[in-house]
């Protein structure tokens, strides 16, 4: 999905559910968060797509839970989707040099490594890879230093726009458990470096994700940095989990003709979140 459809999707979830745009990118567009709310004071859990530009086919997944009204049975809890996090990477997946201003093109090129086919693309419009950004053992496992197509952490802590307004946006909401959709490989992520209470409760919870989507649960903990689930782990306490969604067969960019899959795999992910509150209310007490 590019950001336009998504334009189109925020219009008709507008009529139902709270809509918010929780920041701009550097090239001005929308971040929007989709708020399902059952009560204000009750906790939420956060799901967040596109961190990563060529992997849009998530922002796809989440529109699709949301279409096919997976969370309508929820009652205990509240539930808010980040739609695309990175929407100017997406955009320059989708649409190449084309969607980038005139006085950007020659710049965003030479980050490309002269290449004009953007589609291999993960990274923001300033060329930094966001899941290295935020503020989880920053800096480290980083796999280049300058802007690129993909893992430069920036030249600092929450440089981005859209870094700082999803962090904004999570210490607002105070989340009891996120969700990171990412492609591809069909893999669970679920540690940080927790105490042994937290690696306990998490386990339990990415244990279920994994049962339910037939995933394979992987524990890479010492090579893992400045992501989104990194930071809700360290700074939050909570469990977080990063799912890696289609076959690692598939080719990046994975096309909307692989969703039905995708989604038949994640179609439980409403009772495997109910799953994750009781985990958490139980080990929080």
């Amino acid at each position: 999905m590019n950001y336009e459809a998504l334009l189109k999707k925020v219009e008709i979830y507008k009529e139902k559910f709270n809509v918010l745009t929780i920041g701009k990118t550097c090239f001005n567009r929308d971040i929007f968060a989709v708020e399902m709310i059952r009560k204000n004071n009750y906790p939420t859990a956060i799901f967040i797509a596109s961190i990563h530009a060529r992997e849009h086919i998530t922002t796809d997944l989440v529109c699709k839970m949301i279409d096919e009204s997976l969370f309508d049975e929820i009652k205990d809890f509240n539930v808010s989707f980040i739609l695309m996090a990175n929407p100017d990477g997406v955009e320059l997946c989708h649409g190449g040099i084309e969607t980038v201003a005139e006085n950007e093109k020659k710049k965003m090129i030479e980050i490309n490594n002269n290449n004009i086919n953007f589609s291999m693309w993960k990274a923001n419009g300033r060329g930094v890879d966001l899941n290295n950004n935020f503020d989880a053992n920053w800096g480290t496992n980083v796999g280049t230093f300058k802007p690129a197509s993909q893992g430069f952490a920036g030249k600092c802590v929450e440089s981005e726009m859209e870094t700082k307004a999803i962090v904004n946006y999570t210490k607002q909401i105070k989340p009891f458990f996120t969700v990171s959709y990412h492609s591809k490989g069909e893999e669970i992520y679920y540690n940080f470096f927790q105490n042994k209470k937290e690696l306990e409760r998490d386990r339990f919870i990415a244990e279920r994700f994994a049962k339910s989507t037939g995933y394979v649960i992987k524990n890479p903990e010492t090579s893992s940095s400045g992501g989104y689930k990194d930071f809700c782990v360290k700074h939050l306490k909570i469990p977080a989990l990063t799912i890696e969604v289609g076959d690692d067969n598939l080719s990046h960019p994975i096309g909307r003709d692989h969703l039905e899959e995708i989604f038949n795999k994640n179609k439980n992910v409403a009772k495997d979140l109910e799953y994750a509150y009781n985990i958490f209310r139980k080990f929080e007490e």
